[in-house]
């Protein structure tokens, strides 16, 4: 029997990260309906999204020194209950922050100045005609409300103030910011906002948090984007708002479920882009996920991780 540490990998990893596991540990690839059977061996756990790290499963791991996250939020693992058990939680916060910068100043383009591709010759009454129906309106002036101001927000804010918007911003913490921008409270910042946009994680706090009453306070025909989690929002509620016309527009990268239910209220909606949780998805960005490998190896050897996981980060 090889005395090499096992590290378990339930969902999708680069080759190369898979690579140095391998060089590193006895790698178990697995499907995560295979979890129960290989946990109890288990020194090492690498996971994506999907794949729910809980109190249960932490009494079946005797073994498991260190779960390890490729990608940012932590909704999935219960981190308190690693602690409890001593189990090192890592993940890679940086990996995907330009990508989701960039979803999100390009939702907030697409939202106000949306224009139709030409996909086919045109002829010169057509042409002029779609000149006639486009519309749209400057970003400079508008107001954007950036909900959690950290690796993700804080960015979007500085993109937002360069194409001359004025952003309000609320944290649950104090933020040191180099360029102008205002905390407020809440209310205030939905009150006031043309966009609001939210980078939190999922957490007691925020399951649920962007609901009927809390929609009732946005500004009227503000838009809204949300690609920090789907449980954060109550679907049917925001569907509501935008029917009502309380909400011109959203944009919404994550679901709750995913994928969504074929009666989920946020489809055929004509003023909503619905995208599925691809705000991440450049290669660049995936691949930094799969770092989190490093950490995992560092854990297991007994030397301090570089991105351990802290409470509320996002």
């Amino acid at each position: 029997m090889s005395d090499r540490p096992v590290v378990v990998v339930c969902e999708a990893l680069d080759p190369g990260a898979l690579a140095y596991l391998t060089a590193n540990s006895e790698v178990r690839k697995i499907d995560k309906s295979q979890l129960d059977e290989h946990i109890g061996q288990a020194d090492g756990l690498v996971v994506r999204t999907y794949t729910q790290v809980t109190a249960d499963l932490l009494r079946r791991a005797p073994r498991l020194k260190v779960v390890g996250r490729a990608g940012v939020a932590l909704d999935n693992i219960d981190v308190p209950a690693c602690r409890t058990a001593g189990v090192e939680v890592v993940h890679t916060p940086e990996a995907n922050t330009l990508a989701v910068v960039d979803y999100t100043v390009t939702m907030i383009a697409l939202l106000n100045r949306r224009f139709w591709f030409m996909d086919k010759p045109l002829s010169a009454e057509e042409f002029h005609q779609a000149r006639k129906h486009t519309f749209g309106r400057f970003l400079r002036g508008l107001t954007l409300g950036i909900v959690g101001m950290g690796r993700i927000g804080s960015r979007v804010g500085r993109a937002a103030v360069g194409l001359g918007m004025k952003v309000l911003y609320n944290d649950i913490q104090a933020i040191e910011l180099d360029y102008p921008a205002e905390a407020v409270d809440k209310p205030t910042l939905y009150a006031h906002s043309d966009i609001v946009t939210i980078h939190v994680p999922l957490t007691d706090l925020t399951r649920g948090f962007i609901n009927a009453e809390i929609l009732s306070q946005f500004k009227t025909g503000a838009q809204f984007i949300n690609c920090a989690r789907g449980g954060c929002v109550d679907s049917p509620a925001l569907a509501a708002a935008l029917r009502s016309g309380r909400l011109s527009g959203a944009a919404i990268d994550t679901h709750n479920p995913e994928p969504p239910p074929a009666d989920y209220p946020l489809y055929g909606l004509e003023n909503v882009f619905l995208t599925p949780h691809v705000a991440a998805c450049v290669p660049q960005a995936k691949l930094a996920m799969c770092d989190v490998v490093y950490d995992v190896i560092r854990v297991i050897r007994g030397e301090k991780p570089k991105y351990p996981a802290a409470e509320g980060s996002f």
